[in-house]
């Protein structure tokens, strides 16, 4: 098992090829690797903590349900759930932009369409409640995983967040990014009747959905496939519901350096029988390739998948970027810990003092309510001593004073004023640890400075704040990069079109390699520059030989994009001074309209013609329009320096 604070090597080991046998064997290698991972993830500083804050969140850590006999005060708050809850929506209030840019001028509208078809993707999937769910796993976890995968029920790709429990990494050398990890497992309880209809199998169960509790099923991630047990009463009788067996899928995405060390090539992954005519065989889908001798056999990934230890899929992984599908989000990295650090495990020893503080005040509430009476049992009648109410108002009591001392009213003391600010600095010290003060004084714009600007924004930002920024911003340069090598694998022409248009057609859809937003000839390779001439052309043996294949090109054409992401404007109230700049920009003349109507997120604006793309030929189309701003001759004209401000006058 790898040291928790093994990070000093920069790349992972490579794998002996009599480590990793093709064929059910490797099942057994895996099952090793599964107990090595969990054991790896236990010994995280931390990781028995993730369950202790699960419970805190959803109000299922003191275990005993609330007794309307007790005595004794059960007052309890939930302040780790709501600042989870705010921290969650908090850091997820991001602006969902997306912009790929590239030098090459040829290739701008490739780079709009990759843009167009991210935003589109982002809302159609409801991605911003994906990130949620990430970031709630960091609040329990201290990481969080988002799985991007290509889902074949609907025809897309879609997002899941992994519990960091169920991701097991395979010899991990750094702490920061699954890349360094030679593999990565990730566990999932299905239906045993989801493996039947989906593999043609039959496994048994290793678990039953109605013997297990509702933390059990966060903790597999199947809150949305196993019911838990409820009984309802029908009849005078009481039933169950009908019991479902689950057992444990498991995927598995690995680095295999291994070569084809035959002489003939080898048909990687699945294709159609030889042609009786020709004899070609023809791949069945578009992450199958061959391998011809002394080529890597899996140079996009292993993938495998096995469940009930039988083996259902082993062979490439079914996507081109060459990473696996899955990005880990840790907002609080440390080097000597996997998981880095989670906001709740500050929260939870706080929670519990601050409800017993609770209990203390509600139980002196109701000794003032009721107050304690000391009776003098030769001067007070057992019947009045069993009738005797403290709380009753105007209560009437007949008394002998030469009898005894009768009844003595004994009021509680005062409560201490030192436990109310006790109890207000746990609140405070709460929200300063998980950091939701820090992230809440960024929505009240009324307390940002006069001028608004990005400089002012990110100075009032703490220095936790502007580190879990960076963190964002690194997770969405991954998620973008794997977005455009999706897009390129598994959009195809007819799916472009319906998104975006005529706009999502470009010229390369009609070359050799038609429905492909890739050219045909992108390595440095296949050009040559003439004698006497600037411009490159074709080399005759590349035209010969025709296209590479496309997760070739795709490889070599996405190097040319990249993702940008300026610093700290991933949260919305940065968006302030991008708005006034191009407002500015706009009254100017410098700016056209449309471009402001993005900025602002104004809908129902049109699309504008195929070639008007840049903003100096939307600047000339607005002209042609008869389009431009029109000032208002009364008042004081608006500077445009500061955001609008609504104020309340009373005379």
């Amino acid at each position: 098992m790898p040291d928790a604070t093994a990070t000093t090597s920069p790349t992972p080991p490579p794998i002996s090829e009599s480590a990793l046998p093709i064929g059910d064997p490797i099942v057994s290698w895996l099952t090793e690797a599964v107990a090595e991972g969990e054991a790896f993830l236990a010994a995280q500083p931390g990781y028995s903590q993730i369950s202790r804050s699960i419970d805190a969140i959803m109000s299922t850590d003191e275990g005993e349900p609330w007794d309307p006999r007790a005595t004794l005060s059960q007052t309890r708050t939930n302040r780790i759930g709501k600042i989870a809850e705010d921290l969650s929506a908090l850091m997820t209030d991001t602006k969902p932009f997306w912009d790929y840019s590239v030098a090459n001028r040829r290739f701008e509208q490739h780079a709009q369409i990759y843009g167009k078809l991210a935003t589109f993707w982002y809302q159609r999937r409801n991605i911003d409640l994906r990130l949620a769910d990430v970031i709630k796993y960091y609040m329990a976890g201290g990481t969080g995983y988002l799985h991007l995968f290509w889902n074949p029920d609907i025809e897309d790709i879609d997002a899941r967040a992994e519990d960091p429990r169920n991701v097991l990494p395979i010899r991990p050398s750094n702490y920061d990014s699954l890349e360094s990890c030679v593999g990565v497992i990730i566990k999932r309880k299905v239906p045993v009747n989801h493996i039947k209809d989906r593999y043609g199998i039959t496994v048994p169960s290793d678990s039953d959905g109605s013997a297990q509790s509702w933390l059990d099923k966060v903790r597999d991630t199947t809150a949305n496939i196993v019911s838990p047990i409820w009984k309802w009463h029908k009849n005078g009788a009481d039933k169950e519901l009908p019991r479902i067996p689950t057992v444990t899928l498991y995927t598995c995405y690995l680095k295999d350096p291994r070569k084809n060390e035959s002489s003939k090539p080898k048909y990687m992954g699945e294709w159609s029988g030889p042609d009786r005519e020709t004899g070609e065989r023809k791949p069945l889908n578009n992450w199958s390739y061959i391998a011809e001798p002394g080529e890597a056999l899996y140079p996009h990934r292993r993938m495998i998948v096995w469940v009930g230890g039988r083996l259902v899929y082993d062979g490439p992984s079914f996507y081109w970027h060459d990473q696996f599908p899955i990005i880990k989000l840790t907002p609080n990295p440390y080097p000597w810990s996997w998981l880095g650090k989670a906001p709740c495990w500050d929260l939870l020893r706080l929670q519990h003092s601050l409800n017993r503080l609770l209990r203390v005040v509600d139980d002196h509430a109701a000794q003032v309510a009721q107050p304690g009476a000391v009776m003098d049992k030769t001067n007070v009648s057992r019947a009045v001593y069993d009738s005797f109410d403290t709380r009753r108002a105007g209560y009437k009591i007949y008394q002998n004073p030469m009898a005894g001392k009768g009844i003595q009213i004994v009021n509680p003391p005062p409560l201490d004023a030192s436990i109310w600010k006790h109890i207000e600095w746990i609140q405070n010290e709460m929200k300063e640890l998980a950091g939701v003060t820090d992230a809440s004084q960024l929505m009240h714009l009324n307390q940002l400075p006069s001028n608004s600007t990005v400089e002012a924004i990110l100075s009032a930002m703490t220095p936790a704040l502007r580190f879990r920024s960076r963190v964002l911003e690194a997770f969405q340069r991954v998620l973008a990069m794997q977005l455009a090598y999706n897009f390129s694998q598994f959009y195809t022409l007819p799916m472009r079109v319906t998104e975006l248009g005529p706009g999502g057609v470009t010229q390369d859809d009609f070359d050799y390699d038609p429905g492909s937003l890739m050219p045909d000839f992108v390595h440095e390779d296949d050009y040559f520059i003439p004698p006497g001439s600037d411009h490159p052309e074709i080399k005759p043996e590349a035209i010969a030989r025709g296209p590479m294949p496309r997760y070739d090109r795709a490889r070599e054409f996405l190097r040319k994009f990249i993702f940008k992401i300026t610093p700290g404007s991933l949260l919305n109230a940065a968006q302030v001074e991008q708005k006034l700049i191009y407002l500015q920009l706009t009254r100017a003349g410098w700016m056209d309209i449309f471009t402001l109507w993005e900025m602002l997120g104004i809908g129902n604006t049109g699309v504008l013609p195929d070639n008007v793309r840049t903003i100096p030929e939307r600047i000339l189309y607005q002209q042609q329009m008869g389009l431009g701003g029109d000032v208002n001759a009364a008042g004081r004209k608006a500077s445009g320096q500061e955001q609008p401000r609504i104020v309340t006058k009373e005379s």
